[in-house]
């Protein structure tokens, strides 16, 4: 009897073990990949990123050649503000997104200056900018910029007082 109980714990203390380093594993597992994912390459160098300070610059100043703007983020963000002249080109982390962002440029000339932007969330995890930067460069677009927006459009856009439409 007393060899049972003794069987019986030393099987619970091994399963439990054993649970214990699957679990660790298992998350493990998803830091890695979380790792993977946060440190993906971004496919633009650093000159071909452009701040919000410098296009409401060039947006505001009446001399300066102004670029298409596109909004390669959610429509209902665009609905509640975007960039005055703006246009709206698609949700890029998405196929449907990316044929509409190649529709929009289809009539641009491929050396057209074009910045691209999102704002849904921090710079560094937006699912639509990366895509739609490949897009217009597998599409052979040479002259495209991506507006940094290191946390979201509200914050660094609107709150510094520059120009919305909605």
């Amino acid at each position: 009897m007393e060899s049972k109980r003794i069987f019986s714990s030393f099987v619970m203390v091994v399963f439990l073990g054993l649970a214990f380093n699957l679990s660790i594993f298992s998350q493990s597992k998803t830091n890695h990949q979380r790792n993977i994912l946060s440190k993906q390459v971004d496919p633009w160098t650093s000159s071909q990123i452009i701040t919000p300070e410098k296009l409401n610059n060039i947006l505001t100043d009446k001399k300066s050649h102004k670029p298409v703007v596109l909004c390669v983020g959610f429509d209902f963000l665009y609905d509640q503000g975007h960039i005055p002249g703006s246009i709206f080109a698609g949700t890029a982390s998405n196929k449907s997104g990316l044929e509409k962002l190649g529709t929009t440029v289809k009539n641009y000339k491929k050396n057209q200056s074009i910045v691209i932007y999102c704002g849904c969330c921090p710079f560094n995890h937006c699912p639509n900018v990366r895509p739609a930067f490949k897009e217009l460069k597998d599409l052979g677009y040479k002259n495209v910029k991506v507006l940094y927006i290191p946390n979201d459009f509200e914050h660094n856009w609107e709150n510094k007082g520059y120009s919305t439409s909605k």
